[in-house]
Formats: C-alpha cells, sequence, structure tokens
C-alpha cells in the first residue's frame, strides 16, 4: 500500500468508521425497530443463528458474541422486556438457560439479515470476484488485528 492509500484508509478508520456505525443505527431503526440498537440486534442474529443447531443457550451465546456472561445477561434481560427473546431453563439442568426467539424477533432478524445482504450486494457490485476476495481478505486480517490486539499480542510503538 503506499503513502496515499495509507492517509486514506487511516483516516477512514480514525473519523468515518464511527460515522458509518451511527449510520447504520440510523438506518436499521428505520428497517428493523426503532426499539432496538445494534448490539442488541447482534444479539438477536446470533440466537436465531446458534438455534440452528441447538446452541442457544447463554453460556455459548455469550461465547459466540465474545462479550462476558454479565453482559450478555443485562443485554438480554433488556431483549426480553422489549419482547424479541424469551428463555426457557433446561429441564435436565436449571443452570442451564437457553434464549430464544419470539415472533417478534424473528421478523426483526429477517430484516436485520436483509438489510446485511443488501448492504453487501451493494458495496460488492462494482467489484469482480478477484476484487472481491481480495476486499474479504482485508477485512479477515483487520478482525484478525482487533483479535491479537485484545489479546495484547499487538505492539503500538512505532
Amino acid at each position: 500500500m503506499n503513502k496515499k492509500q495509507t492517509d486514506i484508509l487511516s483516516d477512514y478508520v480514525l473519523h468515518s468508521a464511527l460515522h458509518m456505525l451511527t449510520l447504520e443505527e440510523q438506518s436499521l431503526r428505520h428497517i428493523c425497530s426503532s426499539d432496538l440498537s445494534v448490539r442488541e440486534l447482534h444479539v438477536v442474529e446470533a440466537v436465531s443463528c446458534l438455534s440452528l443447531t441447538g446452541s442457544n443457550t447463554m453460556a455459548e451465546i455469550a461465547k459466540y458474541l465474545h462479550v462476558s456472561p454479565a453482559s450478555l445477561t443485562a443485554a438480554v434481560n433488556v431483549i426480553v422486556k422489549k419482547g424479541y427473546l424469551k428463555r426457557d431453563y433446561s429441564p435436565i439442568d436449571r443452570r442451564v438457560i437457553y434464549v430464544t426467539l419470539t415472533e417478534r424477533g424473528e421478523e426483526a432478524n429477517k430484516k436485520y439479515l436483509g438489510f446485511v445482504r443488501d448492504l453487501c450486494m451493494y458495496i460488492g457490485s462494482d467489484l469482480d470476484e478477484e476484487a472481491a476476495d481480495r476486499m474479504i481478505d482485508a477485512l479477515m486480517k483487520a478482525v484478525e488485528y482487533f483479535e491479537r490486539a485484545a489479546d495484547g499480542d499487538v505492539s503500538f510503538d512505532n
């Protein structure tokens, strides 16, 4: 990457990424539900995804989302009150709590997944397969970097 490209990317990371997240939240309020935040939609999506394999326990959802069990409990409490999720205790072990979508949660998740699919189609509409593969590789590299930084494996001395 040349200096100009590095400067543009740095500017994006410093300034535009937060603006984009704010715009995403505003868009989703119009599309999905006016009372769910992006983080809450991520929880709803995780529950939906993990329900397919029967792994929709609080512990597995927290792992999937990379959040603490306490943070997930707080989020689920709010989303349950809003009517998008429900909790059920395992009949075998009452310490195990399953979280499932309500009909309202299924509808919000369907709209959210449609929004994400449309966004990806829009972003990729001008990319050939090779360019799309390079973009996906770059995004995966960013995730890898964030994971390493979260684990303390990145030095910020330059």
